[in-house]
């Protein structure tokens, strides 16, 4: 039955236009931090008023990126197939016990990676998030990051930061519950590869037609695009990016997405092109939830998972 739908699924591959939020000229592009852009992030998770923004929502021509055998070292973003036992994926300890190795396992098959460590995760839902619900024993449930603007996870300081992060105690906004980096490695790691990712997944039976999200191949996002902001936690300041838009930007996404695929988005790569001399493999892929301009009159909200890796080579 499974293999019958994804079957289905793999042969929609049109194309959309959608409406994705880009930062105007009006706020200064900068790769480091500035201290004029940014927000503050409550111990649930939710981000309060930004400050020194302006998005602008822009009609962008958005692909189907089915078929097109995009990759995380190319372009930044890939799909696959990934079917599974499912979990109550409400139920926070659930996630962190038993799809938190699923995940790890899928990206070192993935990657190569000797080593894959999941340390946090968000779960976006409208309905539930206008009704305040909370992850059973966890955050609370956000919304898909649509006006919030196109973005990236980490920028160049804030991604090795976050390694030396993880290797200390958690903090009050850290999800896991431990060290997962032995402090006495984290010099050597840095010397050696190392990647951010994301896996993205669809937790709804019915396959995703609102708020989808979208990727920007990476060989198309120049560093001239970008705006470091800030985001202020109760007890440390991480750094993303937000983005101008650039018509030479290319955007996908994967229509229809089900329960049984995954996304997985490159957040950071320590050898990414743009940020070192070299061939190198893509450094990130731009991304966001956007408005699809005509979508089915009847089509529910979306229910999605994101849980965030770091995988190192040797």
């Amino acid at each position: 039955h499974i293999a019958r739908r994804l079957s289905h699924v793999r042969h929609v591959t049109q194309a959309t236009k959608g409406r994705l939020y880009f930062q105007s000229d009006k706020v200064p592009r900068s790769l480091v931090r500035t201290g004029l852009v940014g927000t503050n992030r409550d111990l649930l998770g939710s981000d309060g008023e930004f400050f020194g923004t302006d998005p602008v929502g822009l009609e962008v021509d958005i692909a189907s990126g089915r078929g097109q055998d995009h990759t995380l070292d190319e372009n930044g973003f890939c799909l696959l197939p990934h079917a599974w036992g499912h979990i109550d994926y409400y139920d926070n300890e659930s996630v962190i016990t038993r799809y938190y190795p699923e995940c790890e396992a899928l990206l070192r098959r993935v990657t190569g990676a000797s080593r894959a460590v999941a340390f946090d995760h968000n779960l976006r839902a409208k309905q539930r998030k206008e009704a305040g619900d909370r992850l059973r024993g966890g955050s609370a449930v956000q919304q898909p990051l649509v006006t919030y603007g196109v973005h990236n996870d980490y920028t160049v300081t804030s991604s090795e930061q976050r390694i030396r992060q993880l290797a200390q105690s958690p903090n009050q906004n850290d999800t896991r519950r431990s060290s997962l980096v032995d402090p006495a490695e984290v010099e050597e790691l840095l010397k050696k590869r190392w990647i951010f990712v994301n896996v993205w997944r669809n937790i709804s039976e019915e396959p995703v037609q609102r708020n989808p999200l979208a990727a920007c191949d990476a060989a198309t996002c120049a560093l001239d695009d970008l705006i470091v902001f800030e985001i202020r936690y109760a007890d440390r300041i991480g750094e993303n990016y937000f983005a101008r838009y650039s018509e030479q930007q290319r955007w996908f996404y994967f229509p229809r997405m089900e329960k049984d695929e995954v996304m997985l988005l490159k957040c950071w790569d320590s050898r990414g092109a743009g940020f070192h001399n070299g061939p190198a493999p893509a450094t990130f892929s731009l991304h966001g939830s956007f408005e699809d301009l005509a979508p089915p009159p009847d089509a529910p909200d979306r229910e999605s998972i994101e849980v965030r890796l770091v995988a190192f080579f040797e």
